[in-house]
């Protein structure tokens, strides 16, 4: 699982789709909704700072303290990434447009912004829908509920309702740092709950 997600699919797959296609090109999914979302660069700390340790620190307790229980979120990762890549090279989602403009009128000396330019580059513009920090954060979210209903103690229940909010924080954060559209987020949240109910009650977690 971990050559398959970590090596295959994020180290190879992602950036690869991310090179498919020229620069100014691909779907643009912006509404008037995801025009009225301000750009909030301090969220970026959901985005990067926090999203990475909730993966991280969940994927390592379910691979080395439940690792009966770590498959469902394993394979559910691998899932997840799969079905994502798929769907990045038949429908190449951009927010070129957002970084350009962005990019244009820079907010010089601000700490937060610096980071989200950062982010801008070094990663790909079509990759986006559906969104993987959505995703992955939500199948986070949902790892520790489950292991709440079969362990409801008082530590579980509050490192699960800490994975929720921090979840809730990344979902927003791609949207207040532009770098994913509504829709982005919400077929990553949906991509998460189907496979993670799917997967899990297969596993019996």
């Amino acid at each position: 699982m971990l050559v398959l997600f970590y090596l295959v699919l994020f180290n190879f797959a992602y950036g690869w789709t991310g090179r498919l296609y020229p620069a100014g090109s691909g779907f643009r999914l912006e509404t008037v909704f995801d025009s009225a979302v301000p750009f909030v660069p301090e969220m970026v700390i959901f985005y990067v700072y926090l999203f990475y340790p909730l993966v991280v620190l969940t994927m390592l307790y379910f691979a080395f303290v439940e690792y009966k229980r770590g498959y469902a979120l394993g394979w559910s990762l691998v899932a997840i990434h799969t079905v994502a890549v798929l769907v990045y090279i038949v429908f190449p989602v951009s927010t070129f447009w957002y970084r350009q403009k962005l990019l244009s009128h820079p907010m010089s000396g601000n700490f937060w912004a610096d980071q989200v330019y950062n982010v801008f580059a070094s990663d790909t513009s079509f990759n986006c829908f559906p969104s993987l920090h959505a995703a992955f954060s939500t199948i986070c979210s949902f790892t520790w509920f489950r292991y709440t209903k079969i362990k409801p103690s008082m530590i579980n229940k509050v490192v699960a309702f800490t994975a929720f909010i921090i979840a809730v924080g990344v979902i927003l954060s791609t949207l207040f740092i532009k770098q994913h559209y509504i829709a982005d987020a919400v077929a990553g949240i949906s991509l998460a709950l189907v496979v993670g109910r799917l997967l899990f009650d297969k596993f019996e977690f």
